[in-house]
């Protein structure tokens, strides 16, 4: 039987990804929230998106949003369109200067290309693997199921919304837990609370008894 969590806990899934990335998450705490990504509007910034994100969750007090990756930029934005207690980050960050260099390299790239190059199958199961920190097949299966039923053009739109995104203050509490070997957002720029060792940028698959620990700890004394 799962754990029961003091507040209310919406976690955001990754920019590839949907709520099947917190699997192991739901199972532990069953009243996890967790809502798929809707399609942005074409002049959608990632603020203006969280701001629609906000008529997804559900009314609560205490509410506690956090996501992965993209998930918890979002997150982030939502904190301070609508009073929460706080945000979880979870293999994220607080600006899009910690993105790994060669993401900021290339994210440039994407903006003239046409959606339908960034479709996954051009990619390669191969270079997914190393990047993404996944050694086990299932979890390589799962995250590969994801990422290609995401549009190209919501991947294209994503890319480009967290590129010229310009973070402003929070002033809620932000928790952060982050995988010691992140190609994606490394280690060395960002400054989380936990560090699990060996995990990679899907800790929440990898290395989901660290995670689940970590929400447990931080949700214990919310409610």
């Amino acid at each position: 039987m799962g754990a029961l969590l003091s507040a209310t806990l919406a976690l955001l899934p990754g920019l590839g990804a949907d709520p099947r990335l917190f699997g192991p998450q739901k199972q532990a705490f069953p009243d996890l929230i967790s809502i798929p990504w809707p399609e942005p509007a074409k002049d959608d910034t990632l603020p203006s998106y969280a701001a629609r994100i906000v008529s997804l969750l559900p009314p609560a007090d205490p509410l506690v949003v956090g996501g992965s990756s993209f998930g918890g930029m979002v997150a982030l934005e939502i904190s301070a369109r609508i009073p929460v207690r706080a945000v979880i980050l979870i293999g994220s960050c607080r600006s899009p200067r910690a993105l790994a260099p060669w993401i900021r390299a290339v994210s440039p790239l994407a903006r003239p290309l046409p959606a339908s190059l960034l479709r996954p199958r051009h990619w390669g199961l191969g270079l997914a693997a190393p990047i993404l920190g996944c050694s086990r097949r299932e979890d390589l299966d799962l995250a590969w199921s994801m990422v290609t039923t995401m549009t190209p053009a919501f991947l294209k739109w994503g890319i480009q919304a967290v590129r010229s995104w310009r973070p402003g203050p929070v002033s809620v509490p932000v928790h952060h837990v982050h995988g010691a070997r992140d190609r994606m957002i490394p280690l060395r720029g960002v400054d989380p609370d936990v560090v699990v060792p060996g995990a990679g940028h899907l800790l929440t698959l990898t290395h989901a008894a660290a995670v689940n620990a970590f929400l447990a700890d931080r949700m214990r004394d919310l409610g």
